[in-house]
C-alpha cells in the first residue's frame, strides 16, 4: 500500500508556537483556545496539503525531498510516491484519485497513491507548461492550476529551464483534456474558489518587484474570469498557499503563520507557526486545519460547526 513507513503510529504533540490570536469576535467561536499540534517534522520543505477522503489521510509533498507523503489518522506517515519529479501541489480528483503539480516534468499528473504518477497535461495552446505549482478542482470537474516559473529557476525544487510561452498564468485543464491559459499574473501561486464557485482567488508572489504581492479575486463564470481586483495582502511575507472554508473565510500562509480573513477581507485571526508557513487545507468536515511549512506538518482543531 505504500513505498515506505517513515513514522510509526503515535499521538501528536503540542507545537512550540505562540498562541492563536483572534482579532475579531467572530474568530473566537472557531479558534478560541485552539492549540497547534506537530504531526511530522522530518521533511525538507513541506507543501501541497490536501485531505484525501477515500483514505482518511492528509497528503502532502516534500518538494526538495522528492516525495509525496501521507499522514494517517493513527499518526503514521507513509511514502505514497518516491523520487518524484519535484511534485508541489496536490488535489483530489472527482473519482477519488490524486492530482499533482510537477515541477520536473512540467506537468499535471494523477496517481492512485499506490503507483507512479502519470502525466495528464504538459502543454497549453501548443507550448510547454512552465512548472505547475498549485491546483484545485472546480465544481464542473475541471482542474485549475497556477503556472509560475519558480520550478524552472530553483534547482532544489525543479529542473532548470526556460519558459516556452513567456507567460505565467492561471490555467484550466478541461474534462476534454485541453489546457487553456485563462489570465496572466506575475508568478501566480495559491488558488481557490468561494463556496458558491462564483469567485476565484489567486495569489501573486513576484520575487523581484515586478508586480503587486497579494491575493486577487476574480468574478468567475464557467471557464471565464473577469473583474480582477486586489482582495487582501498579508501583514508579513507572501501569501504562498491558502484555503477557503465553507463560510467563505480565506486562510492564507504568511511569514507569521496562517492569516484568516472573511469574505469582506476583514482580518479575523493569526495562527502562528514555528517555521515559515507554506500552505494549509481542511479535513472533510472542516474540524481540523492542516498546515505545512519548513520541515513540518501541523494540525489545529477547530470549533464552531
Amino acid at each position: 500500500m505504500w513505498q515506505a513507513r517513515l513514522r510509526p503510529p503515535g499521538a501528536p504533540r503540542p507545537a512550540q508556537a505562540p498562541p492563536v490570536r483572534c482579532h475579531r469576535p467572530e474568530a473566537h467561536a472557531v479558534l478560541g483556545g485552539a492549540v497547534l499540534h506537530l504531526l511530522y517534522d522530518q521533511a525538507s520543505w513541506c507543501e501541497g496539503p490536501v485531505w484525501w477522503p477515500r483514505e482518511r489521510s492528509l497528503v502532502f509533498s516534500d518538494i526538495v525531498g522528492r516525495r509525496v507523503l501521507a499522514w494517517r489518522e493513527d499518526g503514521a506517515v507513509d511514502v505514497l510516491l518516491d523520487a518524484t519529479p519535484f511534485i508541489n501541489g496536490n488535489a483530489v480528483a472527482p473519482d477519488g484519485g490524486l492530482l499533482h503539480c510537477e515541477h520536473g516534468r512540467r506537468a499535471i499528473s494523477r496517481s492512485d497513491g499506490r503507483g507512479p504518477a502519470q502525466p495528464l497535461a504538459t502543454h497549453a495552446e501548443g507550448l510547454r507548461l512552465n512548472a505547475p505549482n498549485d491546483l484545485v478542482v472546480a465544481d464542473d470537474g475541471s482542474v485549475w492550476f497556477t503556472d509560475p516559473t519558480f520550478g524552472l529557476e530553483n534547482p532544489r525544487q525543479g529542473v532548470p529551464g526556460r519558459s516556452e510561452s513567456g507567460r505565467t498564468a492561471i490555467c484550466r485543464l478541461g474534462p476534454d483534456g485541453r489546457v487553456q491559459r485563462l489570465v496572466d499574473m506575475v508568478q501566480p501561486n495559491g488558488l481557490g474558489f468561494s463556496p458558491d464557485g462564483r469567485t476565484f482567488y489567486a495569489s501573486q508572489t513576484p520575487e523581484h518587484g515586478e508586480g503587486e504581492i497579494g491575493i486577487f479575486a476574480f468574478d468567475r463564470d464557467g471557464a471565464r474570469l473577469a473583474r480582477r481586483r486586489l482582495f487582501v495582502q498579508v501583514p508579513e511575507g507572501i501569501p504562498d498557499g491558502f484555503a477557503v472554508d465553507r463560510r467563505g473565510w480565506l486562510w492564507s500562509s504568511s511569514a507569521r503563520g496562517v492569516e484568516v480573513f472573511d469574505a469582506q477581507a476583514r482580518h479575523l485571526a493569526t495562527v502562528p507557526t514555528p517555521q515559515l508557513c507554506s500552505n494549509c487545507c481542511f479535513d472533510a468536515d472542516e474540524r481540523r486545519l492542516f498546515v505545512t511549512g519548513g520541515d513540518s506538518l501541523w494540525s489545529l482543531p477547530l470549533a464552531g460547526h
